[in-house]
This record gives structure tokens, C-alpha cells and sequence, in this order.
């Protein structure tokens, strides 16, 4: 279980640098930092899911849920939104610490 965590936190950092790099290939380039957002990067991937679970959402859970949470989640840097999950699945997949201190005994 901890290695397939591991294994989706490293999938998620990747994404997160993929996009962090592309974002300062741009600031290089262009002069000023405009990352992409996660919801450009989702509408230009699936646009119709994007509106499927907008009306999904709304509808079976709650609107409160799509306007101001999954709204605000869609303005974000998309290297911020896949860097979060990423960060939590390698704390989640740590080992656990030993409670206690060793000695030696000489």
C-alpha cells in the first residue's frame, strides 16, 4: 500500500513539475509569470467532463460545493493543484518512526 502511494505521489510531482517548468519557460521567455490554471489545463484535456461534472457536482452533491470550492480549485496554478495530492501522498507513505530512544551499551 505504501509503495503504490509513493508511486501516485511521484505521478503527481511529476505533473506538478511538467507544469512549473512550462511556467518558467514562459516567465523566461515572455517576462511575466502567468501560469497556466488548473482549469485551463482540464478545459483544453476534456472540455465536456469538465461541464459533465460541473452538472454532476451541482446537481447529486451540493451547488455550494462547485461555485465557490471547485471554482476557486479551477483558478489555481495547475502546479500548485497536483503539487498539494503530491505532498500528501509521500507523508502518507512515509515509514512510521520508532517511539523511543536506542542506547548503546558498552
Amino acid at each position: 500500500m505504501r509503495a503504490a502511494l509513493r508511486a501516485l505521489g511521484y505521478v503527481f510531482a511529476g505533473l506538478a513539475a511538467v507544469f512549473l517548468t512550462r511556467d518558467i519557460v514562459d516567465l523566461i521567455n515572455g517576462g511575466s509569470f502567468e501560469p497556466l490554471t488548473f482549469g485551463f489545463v482540464w478545459h483544453t484535456l476534456g472540455p465536456t467532463s469538465l461541464q459533465l461534472a460541473e452538472a454532476a457536482i451541482s446537481r447529486y452533491l451540493h451547488p455550494f460545493l462547485w461555485h465557490p470550492v471547485v471554482v476557486t480549485l479551477l483558478l489555481w496554478p495547475a502546479f500548485v493543484v497536483f503539487a498539494i495530492p503530491a505532498a500528501l501522498l509521500f507523508l502518507f507513505s512515509r515509514r512510521p518512526r520508532r517511539s523511543g530512544l536506542r542506547f548503546r551499551s558498552d
